[in-house]
């Protein structure tokens, strides 16, 4: 049965390039995998010019719109409209109309991130904030102005005193009632599990270097305000390319060498610099892990280091040491307690990355046995492939609602499976298991940009599956 899974591999094989996971991009580093060989992480890269002016204004406005509400905005206009005749406070509304503008377009011109992705949208708003205060300022001008020319034109003063209060407590009411559930996070500690559970995960004395908001800054509080785990040494990657930061902090942190005044991952061979390979070499004598992932730009670790997934993390071991796939598959296995559903929080909130990092890192070990596979020969090959498949196998089956891209991994892990062998495992069984699962991914994501090659692998896999049970009924 052999000539089955080579059939099929062969075939998939001859359909995309060399030394390339069928139907994905060539497989690259990532801080967690999101299908076997794409990387999730946000574009952080300058937009066209159009985007850059037009779409940071429009989402501006909406904002201005969902958070404010049309009332607000109508106030804010009549306020600059009516001011303007008066002699009294025009300058006042035109400077706060002058600060508005330029700090909007200033902001929306320089501004580069990709706000079509929720996390980013939600960040910049925060920028926003200053505009909004304006806005609220010409609002109350307007309703000012307007009770004035109103109780001018038809007298009854208290009447419309009494109506512009109840107008405003109104509008005040349904702001908090609108906003209070999303503002109330008085209950909130998912981002505070999430360091947590991080740090119960590192062995005694071991050193961290982290990368970004959320590690950075949740094992910073927990470690530094907290007092938990005062025995591992925390390093932040971007902090470290600064000369201050090894000068300021370095002898806080006891048993951490550095040696250079900073890390420079282009030009490391400059005097007082030093490359990531070198750190790593003078801190030997600690367990390293990576939160999340490495910054880019510095290899010169890859030829003396290896990086083993520990859950969101990363474990960076000296080169010449023996890797055990089961046995690493066995610690990884339960690594968290993490019970958060799936697609749980807003997708503009950290909740939401934290939820998706910790979801991720259940796969993170099936995700690189199977890499490690790829690049092995021989009955070792096939043994990662079984494993990967297993990990898999396992955690999709724990798990009723769970990343799309699961669906994916897996359905490769059965071709791959079939194609070394399948290792006693039913050729019927792992073509089903495939066709099954790239068909349940492209019911969940059906934009991906690989969907048409995987609907022509489908079809191919039906007709091998049909091929197969045909020959088993002539076979006497």
């Amino acid at each position: 049965m052999r000539g089955w899974g080579a059939r099929v591999g062969v075939h998939v094989h001859l359909r995309t390039p060399h030394h390339q996971t069928p139907f994905c991009q060539p497989a690259t580093p990532s801080h967690h995998p999101c299908c076997l060989t794409d990387t999730h992480t946000f574009n952080m890269g300058k937009r066209d010019e159009h985007d850059r002016h037009v779409a940071p204004e429009t989402a501006q406005l909406d904002h201005c719109l969902a958070d404010l509400s049309p009332s607000v905005l109508v106030l804010a206009g009549i306020g600059l409209l009516l001011s303007s005749w008066d002699r009294t406070c025009r300058s006042v509304s035109w400077l706060l109309t002058s600060m508005l503008l330029v700090y909007s377009l200033f902001f929306a011109w320089r501004a580069n991130l990709d706000i079509s992705r929720p996390l980013l949208l939600g960040v910049v708003e925060r920028f926003w904030l200053q505009s909004d205060a304006a806005v609220c300022v010409l609002a109350g001008l307007g309703l000012s102005h307007a009770h004035s020319k109103l109780e001018r034109w038809h007298g009854h003063g208290g009447l419309w005193k009494t109506t512009g209060w109840v107008f405003t407590l109104a509008l005040l009411g349904q702001m908090g009632h609108t906003n209070h559930r999303v503002c109330d996070q008085s209950n909130n500690n998912v981002v505070e599990r999430f360091g947590r559970e991080l740090l119960a995960s590192f062995p005694k004395d071991s050193l961290i270097l982290t990368r970004g908001d959320l590690p950075g800054n949740s094992l910073r509080y927990l470690h530094y305000c907290q007092d938990i785990r005062p025995d591992i040494r925390l390093v932040d990657q971007e902090m470290m390319t600064y000369s201050w930061y090894v000068a300021k902090l370095g002898e806080h942190l006891p048993g951490v060498h550095f040696p250079g005044r900073w890390w420079d991952p282009v030009h490391h061979e400059q005097k007082d610099t030093f490359s990531l390979e070198q750190f790593l070499s003078h801190n030997t004598h600690r367990d390293v892990f990576a939160c999340i992932g490495l910054t880019d730009g510095d290899p010169s670790w890859e030829g003396s280091f290896s990086r083993w997934p520990l859950g969101v993390c990363d474990y960076l071991v000296p080169a010449q040491r023996q890797f055990s796939p089961e046995q690493w598959a066995e610690r990884t296995r339960s690594i968290y307690n993490w019970n958060e559903p799936h697609n749980s929080f807003n997708p503009a909130s950290w909740e939401r990355v934290a939820n998706e990092e910790m979801w991720q890192a259940r796969m993170k070990t099936a995700f690189f046995l199977f890499d490690l596979a790829e690049r092995t020969h021989g009955e070792e090959k096939a043994r990662l492939f079984e494993l990967s498949y297993t990990l898999y196998t396992e955690i999709i089956g724990a798990h009723s609602v769970y990343p799309p891209n699961w669906d994916k991994n897996l359905a490769l892990a059965c071709e791959r499976l079939l194609r070394s062998g399948h290792r006693g495992y039913s050729p019927d069984h792992l073509l089903t298991c495939s066709i099954q699962h790239f068909t349940l991914y492209l019911e969940k994501d059906p934009t991906d940009p690989q969907a048409a090659a995987i609907r022509s692998a489908v079809s191919h896999l039906l007709k091998e599956r049909d091929r197969l049970r045909q020959s088993r009924k002539q076979t006497p």
